[in-house]
């Protein structure tokens, strides 16, 4: 299947590189719907304006990307571009005056609809707006008050006319317009577009489980639509998911490996554990107390987060695991009990770059993993101050004489 359309997703918001995402559906808007089903874009929305329940102070970092068919997953997966954008989510509600017309007879669908309109016309003139149109695509239920509604971003539909047009064809009826259909009757196509690019596409109400995820959201209102004066809300940022080059990176190459130590580690006798260091990017793999292994490493990026504590190899694949959101293979995977994190061989750029996991060198990774084995402790700091790596310890063997 050709993509009809780009897409603009929280990336921060995707699991680490061991989540086995399966793709739901074989629509793009399933799949995108999908991949970000686990966003924190919460925002509570009321005739006091709109609130982003996470930090409203940060902004939020989206890439481009393409949804194709082929690669390492069946069905549709994502093809990641070359172009990322933070955007201040709370940014694009400046204040609270186009919801103070709404009432206490309004319905939570008014105020999506509200949100919709909005958050399009804040967008209209930004970079994102280049030669298309940006549709937000949600997911919402009706707030406790049934006075308010909380909304779900889950990313950006980026098209212009011809592929939007497209995009519907090849989607027909697996998405819900947020006004009934009698009212799309009433316009040319060109009007449609208009008309979407103001209201957006919704994924339905959450808490309507019997109609599934899309569903029309009821009678539209009269509602004037508020224009909202653009601010500098949207600025181009690199794009933190790079498609797998050929070969692995390594810019560090200093591994220190105590190959008498490991030898001493196969007796059987011996108690093994691996330590990671965030701050200083290192791992070393310590036998009975001594460092047999010293190597670089690269963990969660700015946005992403490495879970510290005690965790045990649970998993452990040589070759054959690959990551379906970020397109590349986990070579020498070793999971952390049951998360989406694990140890395996990735790019070492000399930073942290990685969506959660620890990226070993393509040198290094074979040998801790023919030195490991599941139930072996892995322990993540902040930081670590252990034993120097030094030369392996004098072994002894003594007979044990009855007195």
């Amino acid at each position: 299947m050709k993509p009809t359309a780009s897409f603009l997703g929280p990336v921060n918001h995707l699991p680490a590189e061991g989540g086995d995402f399966i793709p739901a559906g074989n629509s793009e808007v399933d799949v995108c719907a999908a991949m970000f089903a686990g966003s924190d874009l919460w925002f509570d929305v009321s005739v006091d304006g709109v609130t982003l329940v996470s930090n409203p102070q940060e902004t939020e970092l989206f890439q481009l990307f393409t949804l194709e068919a082929g690669g390492n997953a069946p069905g549709l997966a994502p093809a990641w571009g070359e172009h990322a954008y933070e955007i201040s989510l709370q940014g694009l509600f400046p204040d609270a005056a186009p919801f103070e017309s709404l009432s206490d007879a309004s319905e939570p669908g008014d105020f999506v609809r509200r949100f919709l309109e909005v958050i399009s016309s804040s967008l209209k003139h930004s970079e994102l707006e280049a030669g298309g149109t940006s549709l937000p695509l949600i997911r919402w239920q009706a707030g406790d008050d049934g006075n308010s509604a909380r909304v779900q971003l889950l990313g950006l539909l980026l098209a212009n006319d011809e592929q939007f047009q497209a995009f519907c064809r090849d989607n027909s009826g697996d998405f819900g317009f947020i006004f009934e259909d009698a009212e799309i009757q009433a316009h040319g196509a060109r009007e449609v577009i208009t008309v979407l690019a103001l209201l957006g596409i919704t994924l339905g109400s959450v808490t309507n489980a019997e109609a599934g995820i899309f569903k029309n959201a009821g009678k539209k209102k009269e509602m004037r639509i508020q224009q909202v004066a653009y601010s500098n809300t949207v600025k181009k940022a690199p794009a933190p998911i790079q498609q797998q080059q050929s070969g692995w990176m390594d810019v560090h190459q200093d591994a220190y490996i105590n190959q008498a130590l490991l030898d001493y580690g196969k007796s059987g006798n011996s108690t093994k554990k691996v330590v990671v260091d965030i701050s200083k990017q290192r791992a070393y793999l310590l036998i009975d107390g001594q460092i047999a292994i010293d190597t670089a490493v690269s963990t969660a990026r700015a946005g992403k987060y490495t879970p510290r504590g005690e965790f045990k190899i649970t998993e452990r694949v040589q070759s054959g695991k690959t990551s379906t959101i970020y397109g590349c293979s986990l070579p020498y995977w070793q999971r952390l009990d049951q998360s989406a994190v694990g140890m395996h061989v990735g790019d070492l750029p000399g930073y942290p770059a990685s969506a959660g996991c620890i990226r070993l060198p393509h040198s290094v990774a074979p040998i801790l993993f023919a030195n490991t084995s599941s139930g072996v402790t892995v322990q993540i700091v902040d930081a670590w101050s252990g034993p120097a790596p030094q030369a392996a310890p004098n072994l002894i063997v003594a007979q044990v004489v009855q007195q």
